[in-house]
């Protein structure tokens, strides 16, 4: 989980307006985010006995990620206990957090205000208090106790690993076809929560004790498996099925397929798998690209100056990996995901901003506007497969090779969206206080990025107009997606910061000068 638990201080006790048809009682104060976590121990005590394994009565919950989007109300995610300190290096994996989730539904919100009371939720009797899952339909309210989703139903079967499960025996498939090998047979298995988004999907790891008997005596190996839990099981059967196009696609010509190898996929659940990315080398554990395409201070033999590294060697193989993915051929169903799109997004963000920051209403609307118009006249050459949120934290490194993950979003598209997205997303947070030579290193990652791109497209049969057109295009996708890295503070409702917001907005001004 991510995100930060400070919001705005508008959210803090504020009254709201009543909701329709309601007169508040005189005096009554709306209830404020950080009095939510005490009220849904309050339901969850009231409408489930015995509690959930876990909750005694002293137990508190702590804020850990906040998110509201217009049209699909407020998200609050809490930590069951106290705080956590990070483990260690080399620590034992600490058990997973226990999480419980709060929603309120958009027409329980007006802006930024919370239309019920804390005597409300008292006075209003919950409803469907089943399985973890309690809810106060009338208020828009819920509470859910991971694994408990009532949207991603599916999720706590995905989870639960007794050798009993039908879940075992898809794992026991896909742990053979991973060690091309069907003696294997599991003997235990744990699996973790890894990325959760409530009502969406959930990455989880599988740990899996392995065992297989021959002539010449038992063998045992450790092997882990990562699955993720889609909210849609026709998604997933989609998302595999493309997958497994790409990774046969790049096994036939050869080379080191750029995404972990497709192992199955769970119908009933909504559950593809796939292989844990390793080396076999010990020291060589993977990396993320939040990780590897940062800057970090470096100094080389004989300069006394320690100066900014650009990791030139990784962004060239990211562009080669992006090359390859567009390259490849692959046929994915669905209609396109067209410029028209990101240009509608494009301006739901600016009114979100305008919104949240009034001190630069007119400015986001403006651009967006203009760039909109923009987006609409583009004309590319063709569609190809693509990510569709192509960023640092959709990559693994081992060493200099990369991987993508996360393939929810594939689709066909114009090439430059994923090469903008990816641009928007490099720059460092430091360009947005304006830290001495944050705008060197972006400039440099950029230019060997788009270089290496360039050069990988061209040997893959695609002529030079159309890499130039990519780039030019590019510039524009990067804009839209700059106006959602702007919108991220509205969406978790922290606190407006101006400054930080202008300086974004200049690097859109400067994305659709460059593309002119």
């Amino acid at each position: 989980m991510s995100g930060r638990a400070a919001v705005s201080p508008g959210f803090r006790g504020v009254t709201g307006p009543a909701p329709a048809g309601a007169t508040p009682p005189a005096g009554v104060r709306r209830v404020g985010i950080e009095a939510l976590p005490a009220l849904a121990l309050r339901v969850l005590r009231a409408a489930l006995q015995p509690l959930p394994a876990g909750m005694a009565d002293g137990t508190g919950l702590f804020i850990r990620y906040v998110h509201r989007k217009p049209g699909r109300g407020l998200t609050v995610t809490c930590a069951v206990g106290a705080p956590r300190e990070p483990a260690a290096p080399g620590s034992a994996r600490p058990a997973p957090p226990r999480w419980i989730t709060i929603s309120i539904d958009e027409g329980a919100l007006e802006g930024a205000r919370i239309r019920f009371s804390a005597q409300d939720i008292q006075e209003v009797p919950p409803e469907g208090a089943v399985a973890g899952c309690v809810a106060i339909p009338s208020l828009g309210f819920a509470v859910q106790d991971f694994p408990s989703d009532r949207r991603l139903s599916s999720l706590a079967a995905s989870l639960s690993t007794d050798l009993q499960d039908p879940l075992i025996g898809q794992l026991e498939l896909a742990a053979r076809a991973c060690l091309l090998d069907p003696a294997w047979h599991i003997r235990r298995a744990r699996a973790e929560p890894v990325r959760y988004k409530p009502g969406s999907r959930c990455v989880i790891r599988y740990e899996l004790g392995l065992e297989k008997r021959s002539v010449n005596g038992a063998f045992r190996r450790e092997l882990s498996l990562f699955g993720k839990v889609h909210g849609d099981p026709q998604r997933a059967l989609a998302v595999h099925a493309a997958a497994e196009q790409l990774y046969a696609a790049h096994r036939q010509d050869g080379s080191h397929p750029i995404i972990p190898r497709p192992l199955g996929v769970a119908e009933a659940l909504g559950l593809t798998l796939s292989e844990a990315i390793s080396s076999d080398i010990p020291q060589e554990a993977p990396r993320t690209g939040l990780e590897v395409l940062r800057p970090r201070l470096r100094r080389g033999v004989g300069e006394p100056v320690a100066r900014l590294h650009i990791p030139s060697g990784e962004l060239r193989a990211v562009a080669l990996a992006l090359a390859r993915l567009h390259t490849s051929g692959v046929s994915l169903p669905g209609p396109s995901r067209t410029a028209a799109k990101e240009a509608l997004r494009a301006g739901e963000r600016a009114a979100l901003i305008a919104t949240h920051c009034p001190l630069v209403a007119d400015s986001p609307r403006r651009l967006a506007r203009e760039l909109a118009s923009r987006l609409h006249a583009l004309r590319p050459e063709a569609y190809a497969p693509a990510h569709g949120g192509f960023k640092p934290s959709r990559l693994l490194f081992l060493g200099e090779r990369v991987c993508i993950v996360d393939l929810d979003g594939l689709c066909r598209a114009d090439p430059a969206l994923d090469v903008g997205y990816f641009l928007a997303y490099l720059r460092p947070s430091g360009l947005w206080y304006r830290r001495p030579a944050m705008r060197g290193w972006f400039a440099g990652a950029a230019a060997t990025f788009l270089t290496a791109y360039r050069q990988a497209i061209i040997r893959r049969g695609i002529d030079d107009s159309t890499s130039y057109g990519i780039r030019k295009r590019a510039r524009l996708y990067e804009a839209a997606t700059l106006f959602k890295i702007a919108a991220r503070r509205a969406h978790r409702l922290n606190s407006p910061r101006p400054a930080e917001l202008e300086a974004i907005l200049g690097e859109i001004r400067a994305c659709m000068h460059d593309a002119h």
